[in-house]
């Protein structure tokens, strides 16, 4: 008897028949059997593998949150009514779709230990988590605008009038927003944050360091001199309230300095340092926001590459007039900033959505008019 090669013709008894490699090298019944066995331990091993990956991964999450909730026990948390906040539904289904959450950020004129008083420093801040960016938009205290149920006047009063709520309600209505959560820190816990991130560096002008020394409380170290110099938390605090020797866009300008500064101060700190930082800031804010929430923009801010980009309103893009008016509130004469909201409302929605400057928006347009 001759065996050949797979197709092959095998003579046995003049009898042709075709013989083929998987019959020639067919293995023993016991062979495939433990080769099946082996199969399915493997595969055994593989979903317990990941059922025990899944479960501690479970376990962390779990572990990671009871600490943050350690860690955010004296945060002080106030409870939105959403229905009053006069949200754009169409904004909020792009920012969910885009994985983008606005926070409204305001600073109070208030020194007591209460969260009162006018908004003295007001920000939409953008968190990106997709484009890796976090976005500061600094609207004038003095800009002119209608508070729902009050009537129109500068957008400092709204915080004073209905707190948090209503501060929020009115930058959604004047500027299309969906923000629905806030943060809040009066001048007295900004200037602990400042001293616990170790001051900040910069450029200080004569005619802004004497009046940066008028702000600077009873007591307190007034700077000596001009030029770069390093203000602690009482004087920094102080540099972001100088207003009286120029504009309250710069007032905002100095403001955005002191954010950028401690933006930058976030970037030298170890990821080990967190938790004590955030132990020590939560006692010195108040906000909406939920533990779920703030964990979820962690990862963003953890992002060492992380992106700061700010701008403000009124801005050189912008027509804008500054006079007095007698507002439809108070009925007294104010100096405000008039400027077209709907246009400014355009402009913040490209910069948040569109991740398009108001500068390359202002060049595009005038690219378009040349034509």
């Amino acid at each position: 008897m001759v065996f050949i090669l797979e197709g092959e013709v095998v003579k046995r008894k003049n009898k042709p028949k075709v013989l083929y490699e998987s019959q020639m090298k067919r293995p023993s019944t016991g062979k495939r059997v433990q080769r099946k066995q082996k199969q399915h331990k493997l595969r055994r091993l593989f979903f317990k593998t990941i059922c025990i990956t899944f479960i501690i991964a479970l376990l962390l999450a779990v572990g990671a949150f009871a600490a943050f909730r350690y860690y955010t026990k004296d945060l002080k948390r106030e409870t939105i009514d959403e229905s009053a906040l006069n949200v754009s539904t169409e904004n909020q289904k792009q920012s969910t779709e885009m994985k983008i959450k606005n926070v409204a950020v305001f600073g109070v004129d208030s020194r007591n230990g209460d969260d009162t008083g006018n908004s003295d420093a007001i920000m939409i801040v953008s968190v990106d988590g997709n484009r890796g960016k976090v976005k500061m938009i600094s609207i004038a205290r003095d800009t002119y605008v209608n508070i729902p149920k009050y009537g129109r006047t500068k957008i400092t009063h709204a915080y004073s009038y209905g707190g948090a709520e209503l501060a929020m309600a009115t930058l959604n209505e004047n500027f299309g927003l969906d923000i629905t959560d806030y943060v809040t820190v009066n001048f007295e816990q900004l200037a602990d944050i400042i001293e616990e991130m170790g001051g900040i560096d910069v450029e200080l002008s004569e005619t802004e360091r004497v009046e940066l020394n008028k702000y600077v409380p009873f007591g307190a170290e007034k700077v000596q001199q001009s030029g770069f110099v390093h203000l602690n938390g009482e004087q920094a605090v102080s540099y972001s309230r100088i207003r009286q020797i120029d504009s309250d866009d710069m007032r905002t300008s100095r403001q955005r300095k002191v954010m950028q500064c401690l933006f930058e101060k976030r970037a030298e700190i170890s990821p080990l340092q967190y938790p004590s930082y955030i132990k020590k800031f939560m006692s010195m804010m108040e906000t909406s926001l939920t533990d779920t929430e703030m964990l979820q923009m962690i990862p963003v801010a953890m992002n060492k590459n992380l992106i700061l980009e700010q701008d403000s309103f009124p801005n050189d893009y912008i027509q804008v007039a500054g006079e007095r008016v007698v507002t439809e509130v108070e009925g007294v004469r104010l100096w405000v900033y008039r400027y077209d909201l709907e246009e400014a409302a355009q402009m913040i929605h490209q910069f948040i959505y569109d991740d398009i400057t108001f500068a390359q928006q202002k060049n595009s347009e005038t690219m378009v008019e040349q034509r």
